[in-house]
């Protein structure tokens, strides 16, 4: 009895060290450095037997080399934090938190949506000119499965392990901070990364930290981030973060700079996209502390 109290009581203690943020945003750069060597080699692996292939299909592969991270994260949580590896399962908290596939669907067509709509404020305002693309079904469905694995990969690190580790120890807002700056430095090498990128990068890790946070839903902050990369790469054929897609479904004729458009950032370096992710923002919070008060 004595020695099963003494392990109960230093539990917490191992728990504390190893969720101290420095421990953490370490670990975080491991993952992220080490998966992405992981990845890169597993989709080497993968593209041996078919040779030569064209840049669209390459493109796919650069998506898909984030993989590498996705499995560290899942080996460690599930052997070093199983509090943390159980925030990535299914789980159902009522109507309004939980990872579900009512939560994930949600997501994806809040990410469609605010894209969608940064891309007809761009058109309108006479930025953007698109038109129709051929096109592969199969092809869009295995884009949108390495988009998710890209997607994923980021919203495990940031907001699952991350925030998932720090709020264990830390008040919530700092764990939603250092989730936005682990989630911004990564992105400062990405072609045409300037001042409106970095800020809309912040808001988008600042809102699928608050699903963790507020909802307990990693699986609704994957939807949206997967849906807003897929939208404007892969269905308006724009950049994202800078880099363009190969194969779109609509096609990019034309395009010029303005406050609602960055040639070389797309949408995701203008004014549009940082007022949608505040209005996501402040809406979570809204919803979240209606329901708190139910």
């Amino acid at each position: 009895m004595e020695e099963k109290q003494l392990s109960d009581e230093q539990e917490p203690k191992t728990k504390l060290k190893r969720h101290f943020f420095l421990v953490v945003i370490i670990l975080a750069f491991v993952f992220l450095s080490l998966g992405q060597l992981l990845g890169t080699g597993i989709t080497y692996l993968i593209k041996l037997p078919f040779g030569e292939m064209d840049n669209a299909t390459a493109f796919l592969f650069e998506y898909l080399s984030l993989g590498g991270v996705v499995i560290l994260i899942l080996v460690y949580c599930f052997f070093f934090d199983k509090k943390v590896f159980r925030s990535f399962l299914y789980i159902k908290q009522g109507d309004s938190k939980g990872n579900t596939f009512k939560k994930l669907g949600l997501g994806l067509l809040i990410g469609f949506l605010m894209n969608s709509i940064c891309v007809l404020v761009a058109f309108i305002h006479g930025d953007l000119q698109l038109s129709v693309n051929k096109f592969s079904v199969i092809y869009m469905i295995c884009a949108f499965f390495c988009v998710m694995v890209q997607s994923g990969a980021e919203e495990l690190l940031c907001r699952g392990y991350v925030i998932g580790a720090l709020r264990q120890r830390y008040p919530i807002w700092v764990a939603l901070l250092i989730n936005v700056v682990m989630f911004v430095v990564p992105h400062l090498s990405n072609n045409g990364i300037s001042v409106l990128p970095v800020i809309q990068i912040a808001l988008m890790g600042l809102a699928t930290g608050i699903m963790v946070c507020f909802y307990d839903s990693l699986w609704m902050a994957i939807g949206i981030h997967t849906a807003w990369n897929f939208t404007q790469n892969f269905i308006y054929g724009l950049p994202n973060s800078g880099h363009a897609s190969e194969s779109s479904i609509l096609l990019l004729d034309d395009a010029s700079d303005s406050i609602f458009y960055d040639t070389v950032f797309g949408i995701e370096g203008t004014i549009t996209a940082m007022i949608v992710f505040v209005i996501l923002c402040v809406a979570l919070i809204l919803i979240a502390r209606k329901v708190k008060r139910k």
